[in-house]
């Protein structure tokens, strides 16, 4: 039997300004066993195991003024403990086209009872701009 919790933003965008680390919300809950969902934008594990992490994002397409060839970093990690003694340890980071591609990632790493998993996304962009899709999920197995 799997225990999992799945958060989903797809209907609004969310504005993510430059050069700040910022915590995805989600829109709404597919699956939240065991309540692990927190504000919308953290799981929450109520007990210890390992996890199988996963994140899938789409930033907006970006259209650049002519002559414009600074290179941008669009990133995204996973985030232990977010709003308290923050670890990034599964920091990666991939290249990403705005507009045209999905990154989906997965981290196998256990998860501590209480202690709040989210995702942080960042950008360079002279501009805010926009995650237009997030999934946010977390796996384990009861044996």
């Amino acid at each position: 039997m799997a225990t999992v919790c799945k958060l989903y933003r797809g209907d609004k965008p969310q504005i993510i300004p430059p050069n700040t680390w910022t915590l995805v919300t989600f829109e709404r809950t597919i699956s939240n066993d065991r309540g692990m969902m927190r504000n919308l934008s953290l799981i929450m594990p109520p007990f210890d195991g390992h996890f199988i992490w996963s994140r899938n994002l789409r930033w907006a397409a970006i259209t650049l003024p002519d002559g414009d060839v600074r290179p941008r970093q669009f990133m995204s990690r996973f985030i232990r403990d977010p709003h308290g003694e923050r670890d990034d340890t599964g920091a990666a980071d991939h290249p990403v086209t705005p507009g045209r591609s999905w990154e989906t990632t997965t981290w196998q790493f256990a998860g501590q009872a209480n202690e709040p998993v989210g995702v942080e996304v960042w950008h360079d962009h002279h501009e805010p701009w926009a995650v237009e899709h997030a999934q946010f999920a977390a796996t384990t197995w009861d044996y």
